[in-house]
């Protein structure tokens, strides 16, 4: 994955978390933000889909459960 994609990324969870310091990271999930709730993770998908112009499956979706997976996931989309 390109670190252009990744900076994309990261910008998103900076918007959608509102918090312009956020590092993105493997490691980050909702065990340590806690903005990162339910509807947090709604609207974090909603705006990787919009983005990026993709769309996730719903197993996809459910995969998504921190920084790492999901650039995995966006990377696997090409």
């Amino acid at each position: 994955m390109s670190t252009d994609t990744r900076a994309k990324i990261q910008a998103i969870f900076r918007d959608v978390f509102d918090d312009e310091l956020l590092q993105l990271s493997d490691g980050l999930s909702p065990d340590n933000l806690p903005a990162w709730d339910s509807l947090g993770h709604i609207r974090l998908i909603s705006a990787l889909e919009d983005d990026l112009s993709l769309t996730f499956s719903l197993e996809e979706i459910e995969a998504m459960t921190s920084g790492g997976k999901i650039v995995s996931v966006v990377a696997s989309k090409g």
